[in-house]
């Protein structure tokens, strides 16, 4: 798991756009994953129990309405339940770890840097703005050959990097 960026008093941040990625089929890249508990609004109607879930980081280059390269990144949360291992099966296959049929192990280490193809469809929230939600993961022997972000190399968006004080123990030096 890669370590979490830590934001100081008085850096300056920029609102970052949502992943609104046209409806089609992409290419992504694992980025990381960690480990959080999902707890239902309403325990009483929810089909899912309060359980834990692995929260993995996809990055998802694709280009927006003015043609630039947008470096999306989604968050697709795999519910650790029984009933529910056949999505994260479908995505470690997707991943090109294993095949229809294989026993997995719940490693998601494996998982990161790998590239797989995902068919993401735009929804509309409950808020009345559009978010990316990803519909299927594809098996590399069905996935489809061309992808809406072909051409786009997988790079990460360049953080700025925090300059550290130096030390001053009051010497000059």
């Amino acid at each position: 798991m890669a370590d979490e960026l830590m934001l100081e008093l008085g850096q300056t941040i920029k609102d970052e756009p949502s992943f609104t990625a046209p409806d089609g089929d992409y290419r992504f890249m694992v980025k990381d994953w960690d480990v959080s508990m999902f707890q239902p609004r309403d325990e009483s109607t929810s089909k899912i129990p309060a359980c834990r879930q692995v929260d993995v980081t996809l990055l998802i280059p694709y280009r927006d309405e003015l043609g630039n390269i947008v470096y999306g990144q989604k968050v697709e949360h795999f519910k650790l339940l029984a009933r529910l291992k056949f999505a994260i099966t479908n995505f470690f296959i997707s991943c090109g770890i294993g095949k229809r049929g294989d026993e997995f192990k719940l490693d998601f280490d494996q998982c990161v840097g790998k590239v797989g193809t995902c068919k993401v469809q735009q929804q509309l929230g409950g808020n009345g703005n559009l978010y990316a939600r990803i519909e299927e993961f594809y098996a590399p022997d069905v996935a489809p050959q061309a992808s809406m972000n072909d051409g786009i190399q997988f790079m990460e968006p360049q953080q700025p990097q925090m300059q550290q004080p130096q030390a001053n123990y009051g010497y000059g030096y």
